[in-house]
């Protein structure tokens, strides 16, 4: 019995040593680690549920691991405390496994359903009221905040009619160029 709880011991520690190895990898080697124990109703273990593998096949391994670790740690911990047979043993350690890879498949799904695109575009700007923050002088280029997803954005600005913008002036955002916004002032 004690080598059976030894052998469990083992396999849950070494699986789960394993799977924190690889999810460390996994954020400092820049991997995609978004939702990789994510098991789709055909059996495929994917990333992404649009099946975009881009963690180059370490979602299978990763969720095979935590499978096994939480498996044997159930295994052991029931040997240990209760006098139950080797068939119900057996059967709670899969139904764990299977709990804690459904537990992370849900959890990863919904913390990728809740990120945000970071990313904006000067485009965004266009028909909104910045300020500036830089000074316009009459042909060159300033700096102006404009207010965009709920966000302060700074970017380089010039005047549609060349003249001087001051500091703090009110001025609307005209058109976008490819690195820089044509801003017209508000008449107040």
């Amino acid at each position: 019995m004690q080598e059976i709880l030894n052998l469990l011991f083992w396999a849950g520690t070494i699986a789960g040593g394993l799977l924190i190895l690889l999810l460390l990898i996994s954020i400092f080697g820049s991997m995609d680690i978004g939702g990789d124990v994510d098991v789709d109703a055909g059996g495929d273990m994917d990333a992404h549920a649009d099946g975009d593998t881009s963690d180059g096949g370490l979602g299978l391994l990763k969720t095979l691991l935590t499978f096994i670790s939480v498996g044997a740690f159930t295994a052991r911990a029931i040997f240990m405390n209760t006098s139950w047979s080797w068939t119900l043993v057996i059967l709670a350690a899969l139904v764990a496994g299977v709990a804690a890879v459904l537990l992370l498949t849900w959890f990863f799904r919904w913390l990728l359903r809740n990120q945000e695109e970071g990313t904006w575009y000067l485009w965004q700007a266009e028909g909104k009221v910045g300020s500036v923050y830089v000074p316009i002088p009459p042909e060159g280029k300033g700096r102006i905040t404009v207010m965009i997803d709920d966000v302060n954005r700074e970017m380089a600005a010039k005047s549609d009619n060349g003249r001087t913008l001051a500091t703090h002036e009110k001025v609307m955002v005209v058109e976008a160029k490819e690195n820089y916004v044509v801003v017209s002032p508000l008449e107040e």
